[in-house]
């Protein structure tokens, strides 16, 4: 099983996925959960991260994939520790086609990390894994 140190980990899940339009997916009934939110600022709708998968992707891609994820309308559920997110999306460049569709049983690990209060303002990428629902990292090779 592949893992963050737990106190930076945040997930990004969703129940199913739509790719209508080169380099853009849809995430449908989208969420984020995980133990860095007892430390995170709030999170504000209408707002976007990037996202690097590089670290993952460097078989299959020739240079650096890093991908904007936008959200429109927050929810917090306090019981469940989730924060909802509508009309939320990943965008890239079409010229990455080429990386692997996400699945509605795939889910993000995004590290935190280096988003501490005080070095947040110089880093604006978050290093990102796919992973399965077995929570192991999905492997992305160049015949994959």
């Amino acid at each position: 099983m592949f893992s963050l140190s737990e106190k930076f980990s945040l997930a990004l899940r969703w129940e199913y996925v739509v790719y209508n339009l080169d380099g853009i997916c849809e995430l449908h009934n989208a969420y984020f959960s995980g133990p860095v939110l007892n430390l995170a600022q709030a999170v504000e709708p209408n707002d976007f991260i990037m996202l690097d998968f590089y670290s993952q992707y460097i078989h299959i891609v020739n240079g650096t994939f890093v991908a904007k994820f936008h959200w429109g309308e927050v929810k917090y559920v306090e019981d469940s520790k989730k924060i909802l997110l509508k009309n939320a999306y990943i965008t890239h460049d079409t010229e990455l086609n080429r990386v692997p569709k996400l699945s509605s049983c795939d889910w993000l690990l995004i590290d935190t990390s280096n988003h501490t209060s005080d070095v947040h303002q110089t880093n604006f990428v978050y290093k990102t894994y796919v992973m399965k629902e077995d929570k192991n990292l999905h492997k992305f090779g160049k015949n994959d």
